[in-house]
């Protein structure tokens, strides 16, 4: 599995890095930006662009295949 470092841009988005021994990928993805206002704590929106970020490297993984 890879790394992911996360630096917050702004509230409720975070700019990423995902690294893996096959390459890199740098984003910016929003947690909670929509709808009523988002009460997570800062670990759980952390984890939550965590989740986004692996969901889209396993969507381009397939994509790449």
């Amino acid at each position: 599995m890879g790394t992911i470092l996360l630096e917050p841009d702004g509230r409720g988005s975070f700019t990423f890095t995902f690294s893996t021994p096959r390459g890199e990928m740098s984003g910016r993805v929003n947690v909670g930006t929509e709808g009523p206002p988002d009460r997570r704590s800062a670990a759980d929106q952390e984890q939550a662009a965590r989740n986004q970020i692996l969901a889209l490297a396993r969507e381009l993984a397939q994509v790449y295949e």
